[in-house]
């Protein structure tokens, strides 16, 4: 028997194109399998990309020539919106609600003197305490505060997804001289505030100085609007709450169930506007630190205007030694 009868023979099979992709899916697949199984050295975890180290912020110290930076930006901020104010004409419309009023430009206008010079006066006491003068407005107030009146006062609001559109103001000269009055009040409020952060007497006595004029020029600018608003003193201590009555008729006398009197009344119609509380002056010795309520501004789809808070400045509106002017 020959030897080539041991062997087989092969016969040979011709291999499709599609059995080619799948062979060379398959060598693929195992290669990946391969390295994935390979041999792994321990050490630090990897990293996807490149990036930059984590900065390490500076530490918010807050000393008095934080306070004095502070208050110069505040007062720049006043005075910039009453810059605004008079560039713009916005007090010389006559306003409805405040109809004998009149133009009150000149008045502002010494108002604005009186920030310009506060600033100044806080920027050289933080220069004698080693800081940075502060050569602009606080970035707080300003944006999250008198940029978001003189926005809503001016233009109103475009309509959203939750709500409609909103007009612009129906009273802007009422809006900005009630701004004008808010601000007077958180200069006055934020310089006597300042009396128990500083360190310093002659901070505190200018600081003194610079709140008893702004306090003032608030209770000034209140009279003005409202001068029937002089609360004295005896009056406010003695004041009580008024008490409203709010007992319900018997049900013998009263169906809750029927519709109201006037059940003809559309039902679209515009509903009551927020009302805006008109300023009054106390004389106190110490003014009040609690935050100055402003409302202004047209009515939304639900009446309600414009509400904000202003506050003397606080750790998320000091002007930090890492903080500068953009």
């Amino acid at each position: 028997m020959s030897p080539n009868n041991d062997l087989h023979p092969v016969t040979a099979t011709p291999v499709a194109r599609r059995q080619l992709f799948r062979l060379g899916g398959v060598t693929v697949a195992s290669a990946v399998a391969l390295a994935a199984c390979g041999k792994s050295e321990a050490g630090a975890p990897g990293r996807v990309g490149v990036g930059e180290e984590t900065p390490k912020l500076a530490d918010p110290v807050v000393n008095n020539g934080v306070h004095m930076r502070t208050m110069a930006g505040i007062e720049q901020s006043i005075a910039a919106a009453y810059t605004r104010m008079i560039d713009e004409e916005l007090l010389a419309v006559p306003s409805s609600t405040f109809p004998n009023v009149g133009d009150l430009s000149d008045v502002v206008t010494a108002f604005l003197e009186h920030h310009s010079a506060a600033a100044t006066t806080f920027n050289e006491l933080a220069v004698g305490q080693n800081a940075e003068p502060w050569e602009c407005g606080n970035t707080r107030l300003d944006d999250a505060f008198i940029s978001v009146v003189f926005d809503r006062v001016e233009n109103g609001a475009e309509a959203s997804d939750a709500a409609g559109a909103i007009a612009a103001s129906d009273d802007p000269t009422r809006d900005m001289l009630n701004l004008v009055h808010t601000l007077e009040s958180l200069s006055a409020a934020s310089c006597q505030g300042l009396a128990s952060q500083v360190t310093e007497p002659a901070l505190r006595a200018a600081a003194a100085t610079i709140g008893v004029a702004s306090a003032r020029q608030a209770a000034l600018i209140a009279l003005r609007l409202n001068p029937g608003g002089y609360v004295s003193a005896t009056d406010a201590e003695s004041a009580q709450p008024a008490v409203v009555a709010t007992t319900a008729a018997p049900t013998t006398t009263q169906n809750i169930a029927a519709p109201a009197d006037d059940s003809n009344a559309d039902a679209t119609a515009t509903p009551p506007l927020t009302e805006v509380p008109l300023p009054v002056a106390i004389p106190a010795q110490f003014g009040s630190l609690a935050p100055i309520g402003y409302v202004g501004g047209a009515g939304d789809e639900n009446g309600v205007r414009l509400k904000l808070n202003f506050e003397t400045p606080s750790l998320n509106s000091f002007a930090y030694p890492f903080d500068v002017c953009s």
